[in-house]
């Protein structure tokens, strides 16, 4: 996507949002009037929900060791870890209820897990306490509060060229996830998550971000990191600005015309 189709791409939103900005929007929540009710213990609605529906991939046990997980990659998430990849919260924190909510919601794209709206809100909110009984942590810690998305930046020219320069150069994210953000960059072979099991990086030319494919999704990826993953936060080696830079120059690589058909 050439600079100018993405300025006229995003302008609307872009202008729209800076309009709003003010509220400070964390990740687009599933419904911002509705307060999720999610149980506070495990329920014989959430056990059946779970086994009928997760256990498959996410085994029993929840260590991401069900049937249908040797032909899987990535691999399901173990949740015995507590390592969630997509949230609202800082680095290394627990997800936050609705971060969770959201992933069962909206699936991760690119990946085998599906939108599960095909469930009912009450079968969904009730798998959380399911997935948080798993790991210890949840019993001992209390997730960060989400972080602050920094002031929205205008995705002009002059910026998607500052967020090329902080990813070929200051970064070097090319590395892993390739020159023209394929995912092929020479070290993505090498890459690993926390549980030693291969991940391949993100290919950027798909259009398709797993935690959501709004530019306030994306630049919370670069300020929150995936737990788990090599994909760290860069919220201490990025100001605010640069964040919202490098988000645009990788939107700017989205190739919609190899995607059309897939």
């Amino acid at each position: 996507m050439k600079p100018k189709v993405l300025l006229n791409r995003v302008g609307l939103w872009s202008a729209t949002a800076v309009a709003s900005i003010t509220i400070m929007l964390g990740m687009a929540p599933i419904n911002a009037n509705a307060e999720l009710k999610v149980p506070t213990e495990v329920t014989e609605l959430g056990k059946d929900t779970y086994k009928k529906y997760c256990s498959p991939c996410h085994g029993e046990e929840g260590n991401g060791n069900g049937p249908l997980a040797r032909s899987m990659l990535p691999k399901p998430r173990d949740f015995t870890r507590g390592a969630y990849k997509f949230r609202t919260t800082p680095s290394g924190s627990l997800p936050t209820d609705e971060d969770i909510y959201r992933t069962i919601s909206f699936g991760v794209p690119n990946s085998t897990m599906i939108p599960w709206d095909i469930l009912t809100e009450e079968q969904r909110l009730s798998v959380i306490p399911v997935l948080k009984s798993f790991s210890e942590a949840f019993e001992f810690r209390k997730p960060d509060p989400p972080v602050e998305v920094g002031l929205m930046v205008r995705p002009t020219e002059k910026c998607i060229a500052a967020g090329k320069k902080i990813y070929e150069e200051k970064l070097e994210c090319w590395k892993c996830h390739g020159i023209e953000g394929r995912g092929d960059g020479p070290s993505a072979a090498e890459q690993e998550d926390d549980f030693g099991f291969p991940i391949k990086p993100f290919d950027f030319t798909t259009g398709k971000f797993k935690g959501g494919n709004t530019p306030q999704d994306v630049y919370l990826r670069f300020t929150t990191g995936l737990n788990g993953t090599p994909m760290p936060s860069f919220a201490k080696e990025l100001t605010d600005e640069e964040r919202w830079c490098l988000t645009y120059y990788v939107m700017s690589l989205i190739k919609p015309e190899e995607n059309t058909h897939k």
